[in-house]
C-alpha cells in the first residue's frame, strides 16, 4: 500500500437500467475490468469504496465481490436518495450523488477505468484533476439554447461557454467548498428537469463534465489531466473501456480477446489476488 493515500470510490447505480425497463447485468469482461480497477487503485494510490443500491449490492454479492473494495460498500446513499432527478436523462447522476456524500479530497473513478500506476505526483499539485479535455462537439455539447431546462431555470451569467469540458471518468477534487459549489450548480440543472431530449447524452455530459470545467474556470482553479490524447492507442496511465463496452456486450469473441489482454497485462502484478484469479479463470473461458 502506498504511504500517501488518495481515497477513491466506484459507483454502481442500477436505477437508470431499471427505469428503462431492463434488468441490470455485466458480462465477465466488464466485471474483470471493475475488479482490476479496484485492485490497481489499492496497489498504487489508496483506498477505494463502492457506492451502490440494493440491486447492485445483490449483483456484487452473487459474484463473490463483497470484499473487493477495501473502503467498504455503501448502499444507503443511492438506495434511499429521493432527489428529483430523472435517471434515464441523467444516467450518471448516481456518481454525483455519491460524490456529494464522499468527503474531499477524493477521487471519483469509473468502474470501466483502470489507473495503472501511481499518480500521486499529479494529484499533489492539483486542486482538480480529470481524465482529459473534451472538445465542444456541437452534437454532444449543445448550445445553451438547445439544452432542456427545468421551469424558470436560467443559466448564470458567469458561465463561460467557451471553456472546454473535462471527461470525468476520473475526477479528483481537493477542496470541499469547490465540490459543493460544483454539485449545487449541477443539481439546479438536473432537479425537475424531465423533458426528454432527442438523444440521451447531452443533458448528462453538461451536468457532469461541462459544468465541472465552467465551475473551475469561475473559481480560477486549474484542471489538470491524466492524459492529453483520449484517442491514443497507448499511454502509461490508464485503460478505459468507455464506448467499447457496447461492442463487448454484442460480441463474445471481442470479450475473449479483451479479457485475455487484461489478464496478460496484469497477471504478474495481481496473480496472488483471489478476486483477480477468479476472473482470470472466467476470462480464459470466455468465447
Amino acid at each position: 500500500m502506498c504511504q500517501l493515500s488518495y481515497p477513491a470510490f466506484h459507483v454502481l447505480w442500477t436505477k437508470p437500467i431499471a427505469a428503462s425497463g431492463n434488468s441490470f447485468d455485466m458480462n465477465d469482461a466488464e466485471i474483470l475490468t471493475m475488479v482490476i480497477s479496484a485492485l490497481m487503485w489499492q496497489k498504487y494510490n489508496g483506498t477505494i469504496k463502492l457506492y451502490t443500491d440494493n440491486r447492485g449490492y445483490e449483483f456484487i454479492k452473487a459474484h463473490d465481490l463483497l470484499n473487493l473494495w477495501n473502503g467498504g460498500i455503501n448502499t444507503d446513499i443511492l438506495e434511499n436518495n429521493d432527489y428529483p432527478i430523472d435517471p434515464e436523462i441523467f444516467w450518471a447522476a448516481g456518481k454525483l450523488i455519491a460524490l456529494e456524500a464522499q468527503a474531499a479530497p477524493c477521487v471519483m473513478l469509473d468502474i470501466d477505468l483502470i489507473v495503472i500506476r501511481s499518480i500521486h505526483e499529479l494529484l499533489e499539485k492539483s486542486p482538480i484533476a480529470a481524465l482529459h479535455t473534451e472538445n465542444l462537439s456541437p452534437d454532444v455539447y449543445l448550445d445553451s439554447s438547445l439544452l432542456k431546462r427545468p421551469g424558470n431555470f436560467k443559466f448564470p451569467e458567469f458561465y463561460n461557454w467557451k471553456t472546454l469540458a473535462s471527461n470525468t471518468a476520473f475526477l479528483y477534487i481537493r477542496d470541499e467548498s469547490f465540490k459543493t459549489f460544483y454539485l449545487n450548480e449541477s443539481k439546479q440543472f438536473m432537479f425537475h428537469n424531465t423533458e426528454k431530449p432527442e438523444e440521451f447524452v447531452s443533458q448528462m455530459v453538461f451536468a457532469e463534465q461541462r459544468l465541472l470545467s465552467i465551475c473551475a474556470n469561475h473559481h480560477g482553479l486549474p484542471v489538470n489531466y491524466l492524459i492529453t490524447d483520449p484517442f491514443s492507442l497507448s499511454n502509461d496511465t490508464v485503460i478505459h473501456l468507455w464506448g467499447f463496452k457496447s461492442l463487448l456486450r454484442q460480441n463474445e469473441s471481442v470479450q475473449a480477446v479483451y479479457s485475455r489482454q487484461l489478464i496478460k497485462m496484469f497477471g504478474d502484478q495481481l496473480s496472488t489476488n483471489t478476486f483477480f484469479e477468479n476472473y482470470r479463470c472466467k476470462g480464459r473461458d470466455i468465447g
